[in-house]
């Protein structure tokens, strides 16, 4: 892609639809399949909710599509929400609703011996999200800590498999509140990757790509495919920053290669006004695009890079990319990392398992409801690991 094209107004963008078909994998692993269902309350507030998506020059046609059912939809539906806005839902409803989307989307953990069973002979390459994931999702997205028993089970688990965290976070604030040299960092969605020389090639080889030696004295590449905007991000979160001082409750992130705005805190009344004042930021940067997350508007380089084009490119660097004995797992919770989720369906190479405590439309093959959960699985993991390496058997082979 030409990173210097113009175009005339800020380009908008939505998840590609999600596509529900499975691939190859072996029935004994597979969800089962059933009848797609909704999983939300009968009001159809979020599932009936077009998800349009932008094209560059047609800004006001994407006004028009009414910022605030874009930013209803991108936000995880909670009871808390739905009372909010004015409905009144049964707490049965919404469960009965999420078993029936369990069908579907078993849990990671009920359905572990069958995930160990795929993996048989198999070398394992762990890929984590952060916060809703290893971290409860918080209103200040500066609380967002992890716990020490999170921290350890990550650490015990990073010991056995090649493990790496891909945040929508600047890799500096996710290493500051990981605090593991165990693992590889990518920060900004991927645009910023910390990761391990590779054992073929040249190091550095790669456009973007440094090689330096880290404090304990490993050798490691620093990948950053956007680095001429990071001069462009800090003008823009500066112009967040003064443009939204007068919403209640808004806070705007400088994440290095991307700007976040956080609505979380935000009444609802004023989410149309906040997702208008980050498009008229915009129209003044047209190499710059606006995505959704959870209850955040993230402001990001026009280049072709998300989540799952990091998991290819950490794939590459373990030396495991086009490797048949690989079983690539991504763990998240968030819309973004529906990314990598594709990029594992698409080519029938691994499990994206998705943190939600409602129903949601995924790539994901499996779930799992929330941090704890998580945490449950990654000790499932090494547990397995013990006992394969005691067996004698090497199911997860280690980089």
């Amino acid at each position: 892609m030409d990173l210097k094209a113009n175009h005339s107004s800020p380009v908008i963008t939505d998840p590609v639809p999600v596509n529900k078909s499975r691939f190859g994998l072996p029935s004994n692993v597979m969800p089962y399949s059933t009848t797609p269902v909704t999983g939300y309350p009968s009001s159809g507030l979020y599932l009936n909710i077009p998800r349009r998506k932008g094209i560059p020059g047609k800004l006001d046609e994407v006004r028009a599509n009414s910022w605030l059912d874009a930013m209803i939809a991108s936000s995880p539906p909670r009871k808390k929400l739905y009372k909010d806005i004015g409905f009144d839902v049964a707490s049965d409803e919404v469960d009965a609703s999420y078993r029936t989307w369990l069908m579907k989307y078993p849990s990671a953990l009920n359905s572990f011996e069958q995930i160990a069973a795929y993996a048989e002979g198999k070398k394992i390459a762990l890929f984590l999200d952060y916060d809703g994931t290893l971290s409860p999702i918080v209103d200040n997205p500066d609380n967002a800590i992890m716990s020490n028993e999170m921290r350890s089970a990550v650490k015990n688990v990073a010991r056995c498999l090649p493990t790496a965290i891909i945040s929508g976070r600047s890799r500096d604030k996710v290493f500051d509140f990981v605090k593991l040299t165990e693992l590889y960092y990518a920060g900004s969605h991927g645009m910023d990757i910390m990761s391990p020389v590779r054992k073929y090639e040249p190091a550095g080889h790669h456009p973007n790509c440094i090689s330096y030696t880290d404090k304990q004295g490993k050798e490691v590449n620093l990948f950053q495919p956007a680095s001429e905007f990071i001069t462009m991000i800090d003008e823009v979160f500066r112009s967040l920053v003064e443009i939204t001082k007068g919403i209640d409750g808004a806070t705007v992130e400088n994440n290095k290669f991307c700007a976040s705005v956080h609505y979380r805190n935000v009444d609802m009344k004023n989410w149309d006004h906040i997702g208008q004042c980050v498009i008229d930021v915009l129209k003044a940067y047209p190499r710059l695009r606006l995505t959704h997350g959870r209850k955040v508007l993230e402001v990001r380089p026009v280049i072709d890079w998300n989540k799952g084009k990091a998991v290819e490119f950490l794939l590459e660097s373990l030396g495991l990319n086009d490797c048949n004995d690989v079983l690539p797992i991504y763990v998240g919770d968030d819309r973004t990392d529906e990314d990598a989720f594709k990029i594992l369906r698409e080519g029938n190479r691994g499990f994206g398992i998705l943190v939600s405590s409602v129903p949601k439309e995924t790539d994901a093959f499996y779930s799992l409801r929330d941090p704890t959960e998580v945490m449950e699985f990654l000790k499932s993991l090494v547990r397995w690991k013990e006992t394969t390496s005691h067996n004698g058997r090497n199911n997860l082979t280690s980089i």
